[in-house]
């Protein structure tokens, strides 16, 4: 109760002679007769005992009385300790007179300190919601929940009926004011977000073009002449009466609005009418503003922070595909593969996966790290990553030059032979020529298979096979050059590389190829990755790791390697194994990759669980024959 809206109680106890209750009566004080057998808490004309100033009562009573009247001054006609004051049957009308002063002022001090407690805990309540919503607002989200939280908050701290929130949204020529959020607890409002020119008319749009703040009494008791008039096209359609309205704009670091609050009918708590926005709801509001408007500015930093780096990954996959136009689409979609086997995980029943956690920042994650998993690419030479075959088309050329000159050779030989038998008169010519002519066409064809097996051996093999023993005879094949030096039809560098008995690269391309690698991890290791990327580099860094050591570039072995990393290698060699746009070989079906996954798999390189997952999977989705493919169980 206020506590000078009411006259103070005279509460009496059982039978009384005191003058007291006449001189009360004359001074204007409520008076109360309670009886000694019921000593309950009652109300006193509507307001609580708080309204009891001076309690009259025997002796016997006091302690129970004190606890229904907290704040009363207690005098008892008998004498005692209980009591404050003893109250003697010829005491005068003067002193009642001042006993009655002393008892108002002790009473109106004690609803005074109440009042002030209670403003305390009321302020100390509010201080704690704001902290609340500051807690709430540091936390990620995403801007429509961010909206929703903001609104909601700020609604529950300052008791409002209602309230919208609008943003400020920078055009190629224009600003705009976006209606984002409405919210009404009295009706069920049909919210549309839209956008709305950036003119004073409007309440919100005087407030975000301006910077000042709008605290109205009654939006309907606007003057005509304000720059901005309140639109009662809503509260007409609804049957809503909107009155108390505070417009706060939101401001960034740099003191610019970036958008507006729009507090509507502050309810009063007791009566639930609407009120007016007092100062110190005013300034509680202002500090949520301002904490919104530093919560939308990281929301929109962190989403613009998600796009900068979303334009880099994929501008990085586009430079690595337009170093090796041959391997396009390849990047992301071991991504894709790769973050569906993660999901699918969980899913396959398996226990070692059962209680596996992938969060969407961390699918994230594992996706950055899948698209860039061969960024380090770039450091490789491109005659080396390109490279569709063993010998490049103008090696192969020299080869076959030096076949055909040799075959010239060969033939200027035979006929010189036919021209010393001619000069030494050799009796049987015909037959000596014959002779001739079959030892020529027997070594003509044995450069050309020679230079077929060349062209056989210089198709790259998928699988680690072949048998290149008659390159070392190609090699041991000799003659003179014009000069005198002896040559080969191919040399020692030649032979090194049609040897390679899978791919087509040489053991030193091949270590610059793997290379790849390490270039990635370091040159990914580099960037500032947020805290929920931060294992990009690490990821990426493993995909070609082997659970047997064997992997490369550091060895690492089982649960060494992360598990997004083994989900990837699996995905990484499946697309290669499948790929259609290799030219270095053809593209596999899906059961010659299975099989070569699984062999992988039994012979300790690959996690069996996951190929498995990743084959169900597969086969699932492309509706695939399962009788084709040797399945384990899953």
């Amino acid at each position: 109760m206020e506590v000078g809206s009411h006259k103070p109680t005279l509460c009496t106890v059982g039978e009384t002679h005191s003058g007291l209750v006449a001189v009360a009566r004359t001074r204007g004080w409520n008076l109360f007769e309670q009886q000694a057998a019921s000593l309950e808490r009652v109300d006193v004309d509507g307001s609580l005992n708080q309204g009891v100033a001076i309690v009259l009562a025997p002796q016997a009573n006091l302690n129970e009385l004190r606890r229904a009247y907290p704040h009363a001054l207690f005098l008892s006609e008998e004498a005692g300790l209980a009591a404050d004051l003893q109250l003697k049957p010829d005491t005068t009308e003067d002193v009642l007179e001042g006993l009655l002063a002393h008892g108002e002022a002790h009473w109106r001090r004690n609803l005074k300190v109440l009042q002030l407690v209670r403003e305390v805990g009321i302020r100390r309540h509010r201080m704690h919601q704001l902290s609340e919503i500051g807690l709430a607002l540091s936390t990620r989200m995403e801007l429509d929940e961010l909206l929703e939280t903001i609104l909601s908050e700020a609604r529950r701290i300052a008791s409002c009926d209602a309230g919208s929130l609008y943003l400020v949204e920078e055009g190629e020529d224009l600003r705009n004011l976006s209606f984002k959020l409405a919210q009404n607890d009295s009706l069920d409002v049909p919210y549309l977000e839209k956008r709305l020119p950036l003119t004073t008319e409007s309440l919100a749009g005087y407030v975000a073009l301006s910077g000042e703040e709008l605290n109205i009494n009654d939006v309907y008791e606007l003057p005509n002449d304000t720059p901005y008039q309140f639109n009662r096209s809503f509260d007409e359609q609804m049957g809503y009466r909107t009155q108390s309205v505070l417009v706060i704009p939101m401001r960034d670091y740099r003191q610019e609005v970036v958008g507006v609050l729009q507090f509507i009918n502050r309810l009063n708590p007791t009566t639930g009418e609407p009120t007016p926005f007092d100062e110190e709801i005013a300034e509680l509001l202002r500090a949520v503003a301002s904490q919104a408007a530093v919560s939308i500015q990281k929301n929109t930093l962190i989403h613009d922070i998600n796009q900068l780096f979303e334009s880099f990954v994929q501008a990085s996959v586009k430079t690595i595909e337009q170093r090796d136009p041959t391997t396009s689409g390849h990047s992301f979609r071991v991504a894709d593969t790769t973050v569906a086997l993660l999901e699918d995980l969980p899913r396959s029943q398996l226990s070692r996966f059962r209680d596996l956690s992938l969060s969407p920042e961390h699918l994230r994650e594992v996706r950055y790290a899948a698209l860039l998993h061969d960024f380090g690419k770039v450091s490789v030479r491109e005659d080396v990553l390109t490279k569709p075959k063993k010998l490049n088309e103008d090696r192969l050329e020299i080869i076959r030059y030096r076949v055909e000159l040799q075959k010239e050779r060969l033939r200027r030989r035979a006929v010189e032979r036919e021209m010393d038998f001619l000069h030494r008169e050799v009796v049987e010519l015909q037959v000596a020529r014959h002779q001739v002519h079959r030892e020529l066409a027997k070594e003509l064809s044995q450069l050309d298979d020679y230079f077929e097996w060349v062209t056989r051996a210089n198709e790259p093999n998928v699988l680690d096979e072949g048998d290149f023993a008659h390159l070392n005879s190609i090699r041991e094949y000799g003659y003179r050059e014009f000069d005198g030096t002896l040559g080969g039809l191919i040399n020692d560098q030649e032979l090194l590389a049609l040897s390679v008995r899978r791919g087509s690269l040489t053991p030193d391309e091949r270590r610059e190829i793997q290379s790849h690698v390490v270039h990635t991890r370091e040159f990914l290791s580099v960037l500032p990755w947020p805290p929920e990327l931060s294992r990009v580099p690490e990821i990426a860094g493993a995909h070609h790791e082997k659970l047997d050591g064997s992997g490369y570039p550091l060895g690492l072995v089982e649960d060494q390697i992360p598990l997004a990393s083994r989900v990837m290698t699996v995905c990484d060699i499946y697309d290669a194994l499948t790929a259609m746009d290799r030219p270095y070989k053809p593209a596999m079906s899906d059961p010659q990759a299975f099989e070569i996954l699984e062999d992988e798999a039994r012979r300790g390189l690959l996690d069996t669980d996951i190929v498995q997952v990743f084959i169900r999977s597969r086969v699932e989705r492309a509706d695939i024959p399962t009788k084709s493919i040797a399945l384990g169980a899953v």
